[in-house]
This record gives structure tokens, sequence and C-alpha cells, in this order.
């Protein structure tokens, strides 16, 4: 029979994160994905109810309704004082669509994109599938997770197209400060290179307040944002996300996106525009739950034996390296998940850098972290 897959894909990797272990072990603790646990905002739930008794389900404007575009133009402007205007925002479906359309937009083949790892496992993935070529800015926890400018210079070439900034990071926890983004940003201007923002966790600093590197280019000329409400009011399965780009980006990435879906659902964009709007209520209390649950989870990480841990800056993870003569990697994992019963992800699923890591996701109780890392003390991997 004739293979019909195309080259590109007859070789696919497994995903890390899509195995479901509650039915195999229903004491399960998952510390896996990403997915808080806390319920969405009722009101967000019941804007979106209403709209549907009024019809609201019909397509929208591919770049969204006017009322969503027009609610991310005063989020810009109140939260951060950046003036953009309804033409330079495009929705999207989730921050994950969002960097695929602007990596299908901007790459051509054998382009190269920076990207700082540990990262997000779909980056390199999609730049691959879009003909692109990830060229990985390895950092290390002895460093906090950071890199310098020089770092970053020797990675450029002439087919350097962007730099894919993640702050804060998943799954590292790190967060850049103003003056290293402002470098990084002088850096890219100077050199022609464009920055892709992707700034879905930046309801979650904890010790200093979240600086866009938008804030930076007032005429939108360098920089690329990705914003989501996934994490940010606990939406991950609305699925709404958008860019920020100058116009001619956004009209770019408009024609990719109406060739995808055409439009992203009508009444997930209602409950986006009442969760923005309502955001100086919402987001508070979340960001304060998940603070405690950090340091909960970076307390316990601190007494178990044969882990190194830095404390997360933001975010909702945490990523230990784990010292084992004994045990590779793989094995831990499976030990964890077998004989503790709690699931976390091998660092290797994020890239260079990852090897001899697990990543944390505390999007559970702090009851339930506690019960965790009572389990995983009494492994000999910690003993």
């Amino acid at each position: 029979m004739k293979n019909f897959i195309g080259r590109n894909f007859r070789k696919i990797p497994a995903s890390p994160f899509s195995d479901d272990y509650s039915k195999i072990y229903k004491d399960l603790i998952d510390f896996g994905v990403g997915d808080p646990d806390i319920e969405t905002d009722k009101g967000i739930i019941e804007s979106i109810y209403k709209a549907g008794l009024k019809g609201q389900t019909h397509y929208t404007d591919p770049r969204g309704t006017l009322e969503f575009r027009k609610a991310y133009v005063d989020f810009y402007k109140e939260e951060y004082h950046i003036d953009i205007n309804e033409k330079n925002v495009l929705s999207t479906m989730s921050g994950t669509e969002a960097l695929y359309i602007i990596f299908k937009g901007i790459i051509d083949e054998g382009d190269e994109v920076i990207i700082p790892s540990p990262f997000f496992s779909p980056y390199a993935d999609q730049l691959k599938i879009c003909g692109g070529k990830a060229k990985f800015l390895e950092t290390y926890i002895e460093n906090e997770y950071e890199f310098t400018i020089s770092d970053l210079e020797k990675l450029v070439s002439d087919r350097t197209k962007a730099v894919l900034i993640n702050t804060p990071n998943n799954p590292t926890g790190a967060v850049y400060s103003k003056q290293f983004l402002e470098e990084i940003y002088n850096f890219c201007l100077e050199k022609n290179i464009l920055i892709i923002c992707d700034d879905i966790y930046d309801n979650y600093t904890y010790y200093d307040d979240f600086y866009p590197s938008l804030k930076f280019d007032k005429n939108l000329e360098n920089v690329i944002t990705i914003n989501s409400l996934s994490k940010d009011f606990v939406m991950t399965g609305l699925r709404l996300g958008a860019i920020i780009a100058n116009e001619k980006l956004i009209d770019v990435f408009e024609y990719i996106h109406e060739n995808i879906l055409y439009c992203i659902p009508s009444l997930t964009q209602v409950g986006q525009v009442y969760a923005l709007k309502n955001r100086k209520r919402i987001c508070p209390p979340l960001k304060d739950e998940y603070k405690k649950r950090m340091k909960l989870a970076y307390k316990r990480l601190k007494e178990l034996k044969n882990v190194e841990v830095i404390e997360p800056k933001g975010a909702f993870y945490l990523f230990p390296k784990i010292n084992s003569n004994k045990y590779s990697m793989e094995e831990i994992v499976d030990k964890i998940l077998k004989e503790a019963h709690v699931r976390v992800i091998n660092g290797k699923a994020f890239g260079p850098g990852g090897e001899n890591h697990i990543r944390i996701a505390v999007t559970v109780k702090e009851e339930k972290i506690n019960e965790a890392f009572d389990r995983l003390s009494k492994l000999d991997i910690f003993n």
C-alpha cells in the first residue's frame, strides 16, 4: 500500500503531555499539564451563556469582533501605557495558533529563529513544520536560566529572522528584568532581527512587575507579541489568544488565520471581553494562590536530597535538577509515576538544557502538593 503520509511527518515524536494516567492510578496527583485546577470566573461563563441565548453564535470578522480588539487596546493602554489600535490586534485560537501563524507568515525555508532553551516544546516543532530552523541558546540552573547578549550574538547568522522570548518562562519560571529586555530589544533592533514575545504568563510574576517588550517598540517595527487568556483567567479550554503587531504583519497573519479556521468562536470572544474588563477583580486572587503554591512546592523540593532547584520568579512551574548516578531520567520519571503515583514531565521534552530535570506544574491545591511530596520523600531517588 502506498504511504500517503508526507515525508516531513513520517516520524513524529510522541507528545509528553497527552497520556491520561488517572484511569490507571486512581489516587494520581498530576503535576504534568499546565492546566489550572481553579474554576473559571462565573461572570465569564455567564457572559458567554447570555450571549448564546441572544443568538451570538455566528461568524465574526476573522480579526475578531471590534469589541474583542478594543478590549485589547484598552488593556495595553490601562495596564502598560502602550498605545495600539484595533488594526494591531488579531484574534487567534490560543497562543499556540498565534505562534504557528507568526512562523508561517515570517519564515522562508531555512530561516533561523533563536530560542532560549529550555523552552515550551511546540516552539521547535512549529518552526520545523513552517520550514525554519531552531538555534537553541542553552541556559542553566547555575545561572538561573538566564543568558547574556554575548551568548545571543554568537548564534546570530545572516539567516537569523527572529529571537523568541518567553517571560515568565515555561518551564523554568525565569522572569527577565526590564533592563535585560531592553538590552535584547536594542541588540535585535541593531541587527534587524524580529523579537517574538510569548507573554501568556504576564499575570504571574511574584517579585517584580511584568514588563512587556512591546513597550520599547512604540511603532511596532521589531516586536510581535503573543497574548492569551488561558492561564491568566483559567480559560484553557476556551482557546483564546491574540497577536499584537504592526498592520502589515497583521494583514499577513489574518490571511493565514482566515484560511485555517476563518474566525475564532463568537461566544468565547464575548468571554474574553468580559475577562479583560474585569481583570482587576479576577486576576489578583489567582496570582496570590499560585504564589502560595509555588512557595510551598519550592520549600518541599529543598527538603529532598539529590535535588537542585531555584525559586521561580514567575509562571506556575518549577524545574528542579535531579542528581542521580543510579537512574536515568526516564527511569526517574517512571518511578515517580509508578511508585508515588505522581506525574511529572521529563525535562528533556523542553529541549537542550532540560536534561536531568523534571517539570512540576503546581496546578493542584496545597494539600495535594504536600501529599505528593510526602510520597516523593519515601522514594530512594530522594534519599
